[in-house]
């Protein structure tokens, strides 16, 4: 009986290290997996706004017109790191911790099956005592008979139950371990190179000239000045130094139309899911529509040596080949 209580123990203890796993490691994994959704969600709002600036871009004189293209390619080039961090944090972290809803339910089993041999043991061990009891020598020893058997099957149980725990123990702690190693690192990643990226574009923002969009601003509106008493002349024949000098802000020509329909389905949602892979660095359709854009900064705005991050990117990987 003594015996019988300490394997009690044991099962207790046992269960107690499976359920509290099950627990915990359920609670961490829905916590993750909201985490993850969260991240793809602020991916998806960092697309829209990629879009409005790129839009508002179009509409604005020539130095924040070219800040906001280049802040509008960097963070969208900074969305597609946090893609592959999505990616990255579904597959390394929430599908390993997903996985130990069936670890679990096999040692609950595994738990199950032992608790029948103990109990089938107990109840041999009664009915022995009662027929000691009663003392019929030959049903006692065919009693004993049966008890040995049954304490032998829950001793080979015990066995068998205790390193199926020990090899769940080190399992849990080898994956938790790792998959929180995994997680640390895709966060690390994706925070180095987007404050990488951000650090370009902060500076690239820092050098926008504000004193010759208002300069040019000034212009237009003193040309508007001038030519509102001339009522007599047709707006459109009428030509000055000052409209040369201080034309309006560019409108959104063909080219710059195609470019903000290539940026929004190289950050598009539905353009990421098309692939089921993405590797640590921008995909290569991706790099050829950052090498479209580069060329088509050079063609529409030749008066500008700064860039986004993405477009020296792309130069670099191109050089490199």
């Amino acid at each position: 009986m003594n015996n019988l209580l300490s394997r009690d123990v044991q099962v207790k203890s046992m269960e107690q290290t499976v359920k509290h796993a099950e627990q915990y490691m359920g609670e961490i994994c829905s916590l993750l997996a909201s985490y993850t959704r969260k991240t793809a969600k602020l991916r998806d709002k960092a697309d829209l706004l990629v879009a409005q600036l790129f839009d508002f871009s179009s509409r604005e004189d020539p130095e924040l017109q070219i800040g906001l293209k280049i802040m509008a390619e960097d963070l969208a080039m900074v969305q597609d790191y946090r893609q592959a961090q999505v990616e990255r944090l579904e597959a390394r972290v929430v599908a390993p911790l997903k996985a130990y809803g069936d670890i679990v339910k096999n040692k609950r089993a595994d738990l199950k099956k032992f608790s029948t041999d103990v109990n089938r043991e107990l109840k041999e061990l009664q009915k022995l005592e009662k027929i000691r009891l009663r003392n019929p020598a030959d049903r006692q020893s065919i009693a004993e008979i049966n008890a040995q058997k049954a304490s032998n099957n829950a001793q080979c149980s015990i066995k068998q139950l205790e390193e199926t725990i020990k090899d769940f123990q080190r399992q849990k702690l080898e994956d938790i371990k790792r998959i929180f190693t995994d997680f640390i690192t895709v966060e690390m990643l994706f925070t180095a190179k987007a404050l990488e990226i951000y650090a370009h574009t902060y500076h690239n923002l820092e050098a926008i000239n504000t004193q010759k969009d208002l300069e040019l601003f000034n212009g237009r509106i003193k040309m508007a000045d001038s030519l509102a008493g001339l009522l007599d002349t047709p707006l459109t024949s009428y030509s000055s130094p000052l409209m040369s000098r201080y034309p309006s802000p560019p409108l959104a020509s063909p080219k710059s139309q195609r470019l903000r329909s290539m940026l929004a389905s190289t950050t598009g949602q539905i353009h990421r899911q098309q692939y089921s892979q993405y590797p640590d660095t921008v995909r290569r359709e991706e790099e050829e529509g950052e090498e479209e854009i580069s060329e088509s900064e050079t063609e529409e705005g030749p008066h500008t040596s700064r860039q986004s991050y993405a477009a020296q990117y792309t130069q670099m990987r191109r050089w490199q080949k």
